[in-house]
């Protein structure tokens, strides 16, 4: 008579080392395939303003990202022997992406109990248009969507498990988000849902004493945040004065200085038209298809729901949660906005149709290996196009010694476009561009133009000579006249100086 035990093993449809395997390929891709240098393709600016991070502490703009802030305290005190913007790309955006794509694994061979669907969604979203871009450049929605899906995956365990300590877990993992972006509230009807669903467990004092404490020290970042602000250490901020009143840090939060961005997408269709396009170009001619057929079977599942069913739907709804944000938020670059929705909805879909799929097990295994096919011919055509961008950046401190050596003052006041100063913040911290100089983003130059004058300084990239107008406007008693700037071909940056003088006021005296 055998004394042998049955395995408890997870099957291979619920691995974890097969998640850390697709975590390591899906990082091994996004690091080799880094956007070459500082800035990125959806918002230069805000990537290298995030890239300093890796060897400088700043501000960076609301809602102040104190997550994000300690990663690059993190970053900074590891020194690793590799370019800062790199590291700190690796960082924020690379390691998040690969967790999402592991997490999507996890999540899709759960509820379809096959390890070919997770797989396939392991690859169809780490290859999906708008992931890869973001994986490569240094943005905070990589990170968002990484915190995203490992909540929905603790809450489909605590949905399918009824065990308290899941369901605490995805609190604990919302808690500690709210660090990286505050948009992350939009998940909230999802868990107060499954608290209302599953009342009996939750309503508890324990389970409620535990979920606020764990809230507050998710809010608690914040401190950390306002630390950073009185912190001798931090050596920029763009929006708020260092150190900030308590109501300055207040608004800094809340981002008010975006106030004008708080519904605008309602006021066209541009918003739901870009989300649109995101969805269809994250797999050219199959993502959409994907997503329609899996919402279709998702919905004509009603009768035969099961506990599978519940966690789609759980996938599903989190991407409806986040919906009214992207359709709200009227943000100029509001593609980069879509990961949350575009995430929960793709892998929600392959997983409905994996679901749907047990019905017909000779066809099954051959949609899964389609499916399959397609992420990775879609991971090799991504490879091809992400690595062949060119940097946005690449001889900036080079042109900068040229432009600056022909300044028409020694201590000129540098007007640049947003992106091009976020580039030159990085190199300006460590020293690498020409000083004695104030240099500014556009729509901050002014703030560096004494009233009384005599001032000069460079606009760069040119814009013509609306600079010159609003100082004059800004400040009558000054005229300004432009100074011409020759850089070598081809060039890249155009630039002119300026000088701005008092006006004497002259009386004519009448002659006899």
């Amino acid at each position: 008579m055998s004394d042998s035990t049955p395995s408890h093993r997870a099957p291979l449809s619920q691995s974890p080392w097969l998640a850390a395997a697709l975590f390591l390929i899906w990082l091994i891709y996004y690091a080799s395939l880094l956007y070459p240098g500082l800035g990125g393709m959806l918002n230069a600016g805000d990537s290298a303003k995030f890239q300093t991070l890796g060897h400088t502490s700043i501000l960076v703009h609301g809602p102040g990202y104190p997550f994000v802030l300690l990663m690059g305290t993190v970053v900074r005190a590891l020194d690793l022997p590799f370019e800062p913007w790199r590291v700190m790309t690796i960082a924020l955006a690379s390691i998040p992406g690969a967790v999402a794509v592991a997490m999507s694994f996890l999540i899709v061979g759960r509820l379809t109990g096959s390890i070919l669907f997770g797989v396939a969604a392991a690859f169809l979203l780490g290859s999906a248009g708008l992931m890869a871009v973001q994986a490569t450049e240094a943005e905070v929605y990589p990170l968002a969507l990484a915190f995203i899906l490992s909540i929905v995956f603790a809450l489909i365990l605590f949905v399918e498990t009824k065990r308290t300590g899941y369901f605490i877990l995805a609190c604990a993992i919302y808690a500690l988000s709210f660090g990286n972006h505050l948009m992350m509230v939009m998940l909230a009807p999802v868990g107060l849902l499954v608290m209302i669903t599953h009342y009996r467990q939750l309503l508890r004092v324990r389970v409620l004493l535990a979920v606020v404490a764990l809230l507050a020290v998710g809010a608690s970042q914040y401190l950390y945040l306002a630390w950073v602000t009185h912190a001798p250490t931090t050596a920029y901020s763009e929006y708020l004065p260092l150190p900030p009143t308590a109501s300055e840090l207040r608004d800094y939060i809340a981002g008010t200085y975006f106030g004008d961005l708080y519904g605008s997408g309602l006021q066209s269709l541009q918003t739901a038209s870009v989300l649109f396009g995101t969805l269809s170009q994250a797999h050219p001619m199959l993502s959409v298809p994907i997503i329609a057929i899996g919402l279709l079977l998702f919905a004509f599942g009603w009768r035969h729901r099961n506990g599978p069913w519940d966690g789609i739907a759980l996938v599903l709804g989190t991407a409806l949660a986040f919906l009214p944000f992207m359709i709200w938020y009227g943000a100029y670059d509001i593609q980069a906005f879509h990961l949350p929705v575009l995430g929960p909805l793709l892998i929600g879909a392959i997983a409905a149709i994996g679901w749907w799929a047990v019905r017909w097990p000779r066809l099954r295994p051959w949609v899964g290996a389609f499916l399959l096919a397609m992420g990775v011919f879609r991971a090799a055509q991504m490879a091809l196009y992400l690595d062949a961008r060119e940097p946005d950046y690449a001889g900036l401190v080079e042109t900068l010694d040229t432009v600056m050596a022909q300044a028409p003052v020694d201590r000129p006041v540098v007007s640049m476009s947003y992106g091009l100063r976020m580039a030159t913040l990085y190199h300006e911290l460590l020293d690498e561009v020409p000083q004695p100089a104030i240099y500014r983003v556009t729509w901050r130059t002014e703030e560096a133009i004494p009233d009384e004058g005599p001032v000069g300084g460079v606009v760069i990239p040119t814009d013509g000579e609306q600079m010159l107008r609003w100082i004059e406007h800004r400040n009558p008693r000054l005229s300004c006249s432009t100074v011409p700037i020759e850089q070598p071909d081809p060039v890249t940056w155009p630039a002119y100086g300026f000088v701005c003088e008092r006006q004497e006021a002259s009386a004519a005296l009448p002659q006899d």
